[in-house]
């Protein structure tokens, strides 16, 4: 039965190792240019810093590259060099000493009849290159390639003899065993990137085309690690990238290596009798493994300039990088004043020589030694103040302590009010010694701000009193001084809807609202015609004044009083008493025109209201200063009311009135609209400005002496009936009012005429021969006869001569 070889064994636990990253605390890494033994590097490192370095995907970054050397990292083959395993199998075996490990094992191997087999183990082994110098697991691994170096190379299979078989007497038969060919696994593939912090299961699968997954958790079950099957895979390939991956990073299994050993017995063949000859057959040699040039037992690791990892002997003097994890403290000041605080802080780890204090502003730092205290002396009020306290470690400050404050301003001086209203009052103070970033203002559960030396306090309640309390502060209102306080009372309101009511000819009555706020009572001045004053206090808020003169003007003046003599702001109203009635109204009415004059009333007036009124409405409403008044553009024929009262302010007398009538206006536009042989239909405009009015219409014929008059009212046109035809007749329209007539409007006009035909003829006789016979005799003829029927019809009736032509 063929052996698992320690070189395959040990790719496998580098598999199965467990793989976490370190602690999440922030890392420092420190190059040290110096050259020291790797014992020496870390002793070094672990004096003035934590360890040697531990290297990480991430940190890795920082330095490939950049170095100029080769420098020690952390990682050292023994450095944990004790490994026991116990090994219980049905097939028991030692790994022998040519490959330098010191292994006891208890490993049960269970090989069945079908060539497969299966490895339970139960191992609690330290391995090579498994941990970090500072005990963090080896999760990560950057080998250049080639590295690390085994003590020997995988054994070398050759066929290089053979053997004969001869012919033999007997028959007896014999076992052959065929070679087997077994092939070393090869070294693992750099491990590149392990971002998780706890990888704690492995699985693998033994089939060719899958994978195997490293999840974030300890691996502990290894139950399944040593099952194997004789042709299927023993080799593995673990993160074969050389960059960063993911917590998802897996482990492929490839399965198309040769079996490492063969299982399967020999097989027994019955050798039959040969001929005297010789048939020749292969032999395996046996394994003899070359020794490793480059193996070195006790290796300690070096990173190369750009990166990669390599062995080297741990006595060479190299550069080396050192890590420390950030201390980070707090400092803490207390016992703050205007000038001086106590400042603490932590102790920092490791080998502190000192602690030196720096104070933003101070010329020098304070170097103290052992203590965790300082006195912090001599500062100025209200000023900010940044300290660091840094740890010296090796002549190296670790990271700062650092802790800020403001030192207790200086109370203000000098508080004062003034400038005081209803709802704002201003304060003023002198600043304090020392510095002062802001001012606060406390006030009836309240707080303002100012930046300088005052402040205009608004919103504030009439009438009320007010305690101030005033304090110095810093811009981050961490801290303020002690308080400096002011008392005043605000001016009272105004007091509001003041009104006049209840007006008389020798009284009036004043009311009014209170003001928003506190009062202790009201000042009413009375002021009469400008000239008169009078001042009274009163505690309710109205009063009537009685004894004022008639029709006069009066000024109320009322303030609100606080703390019984601080006054408000004064409101004022004014208004008047009653007036007199005016007399002897006398109205002169014309067709478009009133002509209004009175007497004014007794006492005092300022002005007349006079109205004119037209069917219940009123047409005009002025106010006149004298007591006349002429209204213009009225309506003819219309009755007017005419109202007269003397005013004083906005009070009026009571009203005089009178009536009067405006007389008629002539109609306009008469025209005849129709006519027949017995009727005439005619129409006319209505005056302008005209009310309901009556019209007087006629209509007469000089011709046959006889004329007929029609009383109408509110209508524009008429129809005349019974007339003779071919008759001119005139039409006649007034307008009638009040008893009174308008000038009448007039148009002629001819009834349709019957028309009848009379011949005349003329006889002529003449002393002269031949007179009649001459042309101007006949026309002078005709023109005697026109005369006459001129003369005899005249324009009365319808006529017409018509000379008949011969």
């Amino acid at each position: 039965m063929g052996k698992l070889l320690l070189k395959d064994k040990v790719i496998y636990f580098i598999v199965w190792a467990l793989m976490w990253t370190y602690s999440s605390a922030e890392r420092e890494y420190f190059y040290q240019s110096r050259t020291l033994t790797w014992e020496d590097a870390r002793s070094y490192c672990q004096v003035c810093f934590k360890d040697l370095m531990t290297m990480t995907p991430e940190n890795i970054q920082t330095f490939a590259g950049k170095l100029s050397s080769d420098s020690w990292i952390g990682l050292r083959k023994n450095f944990y060099s004790t490994t026991n395993t116990t090994t219980n199998a049905t097939d028991n075996y030692t790994i022998n000493a040519t490959d330098n490990y010191t292994i006891n094992a208890t490993d049960n191997y269970t090989i069945n009849a079908t060539d497969n087999y299966t490895i339970n183990a139960t191992s609690n082994t330290s391995l090579p290159w498994s941990r970090w110098a500072n005990g963090d697991p080896l999760s990560f691994q950057n080998w250049y390639p080639g590295w690390p170096k085994f003590k020997s190379p995988f054994p070398k299979r050759d066929c290089c003899s053979c053997s004969c078989t001869c012919p033999a007497t007997t028959t007896t038969p014999r076992w052959t065993t065929p070679s087997v060919a077994t092939t070393r696994a090869p070294t693992a593939a750099p491990f590149t990137d392990f971002t998780d912090q706890n990888v704690t299961s492995f699985s693998g699968q033994e089939d060719t085309e899958n994978t195997t997954g490293i999840t974030d958790q300890n691996v502990t079950d290894i139950s399944g690690f040593g099952e194997f099957n004789t042709e299927n895979a023993t080799s593995f390939t673990l993160f074969e990238s050389s960059e960063n991956t993911s917590s998802s990073d897996t482990i492929h299994v490839s399965t198309q290596s040769p079996p490492l050993f063969n299982t399967t017995p020999p097989v027994a063949t019955s050798m039959l009798p040969l001929e005297a000859e010789c048939a020749k057959s292969p032999m395996l040699t046996p394994d003899v493994p070359d020794i490793e040039e480059n193996f070195i037992e006790d290796s300690c690791v070096a990173m190369l300039s750009f990166g990669a990892w390599v062995e080297k002997h741990c006595f060479e003097l190299l550069t080396f990088i050192c890590y420390e994890d950030r201390f980070f403290g707090q400092a803490n000041v207390t016992n703050v004043t205007t000038s001086s605080a106590i400042l603490t802080w932590l102790p920092a780890p490791g080998d502190i020589s000192h602690y030196r204090v720096e104070v933003k502003g101070q010329a020098k730092p304070v170097g103290i030694l052992n203590n965790l205290n300082y006195d912090l002396l001599k500062l100025t009020a209200g000023t900010y103040y940044s300290v660091q306290v840094f740890a010296v470690k090796c002549h190296r400050d670790l990271s700062p302590q650092e802790v800020a404050f403001y030192t207790t301003p200086n109370k203000v001086e000098n508080l004062n009010a003034s400038n005081v209203t209803e709802t704002s009052i201003s304060l003023s103070w002198d600043k304090p010694d020392g510095n002062v970033d802001i001012y606060l203002i406390n006030y009836q559960n309240k707080q303002d701000e100012s930046k300088t030396e005052g402040i205009g306090v608004y919103g504030l309640i009439p009438g009320h009193l007010y305690t101030f309390t005033v304090f110095s502060g810093v811009s981050d209102r961490s801290t303020q001084s002690e308080e400096s306080m002011i008392t005043k009372y605000t001016k009272p309101g105004k007091v509001s809807d003041l009104k006049v009511s209840e007006n008389t000819n020798t009284s009036l009555l004043l009311t009014w609202s209170p003001p928003e706020g506190k009062t202790s009572g009201y000042s009413v001045t009375v002021k009469h015609n400008d000239s008169s004053l009078v001042t009274k206090e009163v505690n309710e808020t109205e009063m009537r004044e009685t004894g004022l003169p008639m029709g006069t003007k009066i000024t109320f003046s009322v303030r609100a009083l606080t703390n019984g003599s601080l006054e408000g702001d004064e409101v004022t109203i004014s208004d008047y008493t009653a007036p007199g009635q005016i007399s002897n109204l006398m109205l002169t009415p014309l067709d478009h025109s009133i002509s209004a004059t009175w007497s004014p009333p007794e006492g005092n007036y300022s002005s007349f209201g006079v109205k004119l009124q037209l069917d219940g409405m009123f047409v005009e409403n002025e106010t006149s200063l004298k007591p006349c008044r002429e209204f213009v553009n009225l309506k003819s024929t219309a009755t007017y009311i005419v109202i007269v009262s003397a005013v004083s302010g906005h009070l009026s007398s009571l009203p005089v009135m009178r009536s009067v009538s405006t007389t008629p206006a002539a109609p306009k536009d008469l025209t005849v609209t129709k006519s027949y042989k017995n009727k005439i239909t005619f129409q006319w405009k209505s005056p302008n400005n005209t009310a309901s009015v009556m019209y007087n219409v006629k209509i007469s014929s000089s011709f046959w002496k006889h004329s007929i008059s029609k009383m109408i009212k509110d209508q524009t046109n008429y129809t005349f009936n019974d007339l003779n035809s071919g008759t001119r007749y005139e039409i006649e329209v007034q307008t009638c009012a009040g008893g009174k007539s308008s000038n009448p409007v007039t148009v002629s006009h001819f009834t349709e005429a019957e028309t009848r035909e009379i011949s005349l003829s003329m006889m002529c006789s003449s002393a002269e021969a031949l007179l009649c016979e001459k042309n101007y005799t006949r026309e002078r003829v005709l023109e005697q006869l026109e005369a006459h029927f001129e003369k005899e019809l005249g324009d009365g009736v319808f006529w017409e001569l018509v000379k008949q032509e011969t």
